[in-house]
């Protein structure tokens, strides 16, 4: 294989271990990451790309779409969806061609049942790696999320799955393929090697918060109300049952909060391998949200 010239990679930046030249070598641990999360997710109907971030991912999926003439819709309410992408995401209306949606909410917990007849784009970005994973790519066409996550892999690169033999999804394909063949920083995937080798399969978040309606009635006494219910994901969302900012009744400890919805995000962790049994986590939960009401 021919050496990079000056003018491909700044010879201060090129490697000098391994086989093949930057960009190769690139390749090679691309290859290694992509196919250790196919086998370990039990994703080997789609086809995985790793790319910068799931941002820049989404972006390069809804291009490719979009170039490839496809309409797309956004389902579900405002609050189903990564507030920053709001003004960005497509709404073609109910005749669209394709639709957008996000597994689960990252301010509510709702879990989107992933329904519908059209190619479906999801943000796996709070699903991915949980358990449920299996549902995720059941419903799912192009799943996309980041490695930082629940599979706690690393900082600074997204993952996306397109199904395999669907003939309308070539064009995401064909972009996928350019977008990830773009400068990465190898240092970067040779973290993600290592820490996926490391964990030895141990990349799912297993905690899941049943919101029973035991467990709501729990928060209600306390003046606080969940904002999904049943298992699903690693976290339980709650607001106040009578409008006051929940900053003003939680202690700042233990929780995310989203002033824009007036939420606070309660989150669970629990290493495990994909298939494994969820582990509850409500006794973590109520000990939390006790903790930050000062009880």
């Amino acid at each position: 294989m021919c050496a990079l010239d000056a003018a491909a990679l700044h010879p201060d930046l090129q490697v000098s271990t391994g086989h093949g030249h930057y960009y190769a070598q690139a390749a090679e641990l691309r290859s290694t990451i992509t196919c250790a999360l196919v086998r370990d997710l039990g994703a080997g109907d789609f086809r995985p790309y790793l790319l910068h971030n799931s941002t820049s991912a989404l972006m390069a999926v809804l291009f490719a779409a979009t170039n490839a003439g496809r309409s797309i819709n956004t389902e579900g309410p405002i609050e189903q969806h990564y507030s920053p992408y709001n003004f960005l995401l497509p709404r073609a209306g109910p005749l669209a061609d394709w639709e957008l949606r996000t597994h689960v909410s990252p301010v509510t917990a709702v879990v989107d049942e992933l329904g519908g007849r059209s190619i479906r784009i999801v943000d796996a970005a709070q699903s991915l790696g949980t358990v449920l994973t299996p549902a995720l790519l059941t419903g799912s066409d192009v799943a996309i999320a980041p490695l930082h996550k629940h599979l706690g892999l690393v900082v600074g690169l997204g993952l996306v799955l397109v199904r395999r033999d669907v003939p309308d999804l070539e064009p995401v394909h064909r972009v996928l393929r350019v977008a990830e063949s773009g400068a990465q920083s190898i240092e970067l995937l040779r973290r993600a090697a290592s820490a996926i080798k490391n964990l030895d399969g141990r990349i799912a978040n297993l905690a899941q918060v049943n919101v029973s309606p035991e467990l709501s009635a729990w928060c209600l006494d306390r003046g606080l109300r969940p904002l999904a219910s049943g298992p699903g994901a690693p976290y339980v969302c709650l607001t106040t049952t009578d409008g006051i900012p929940v900053a003003d009744r939680l202690a700042p400890t233990g929780w995310r909060h989203f002033r824009e919805f007036n939420t606070a995000r309660f989150s669970f962790v629990r290493r495990g391998r994909p298939g494994e049994a969820a582990v509850d986590h409500v006794l973590e939960f109520r000990m939390a949200v006790n903790r930050a009401l000062g009880r």
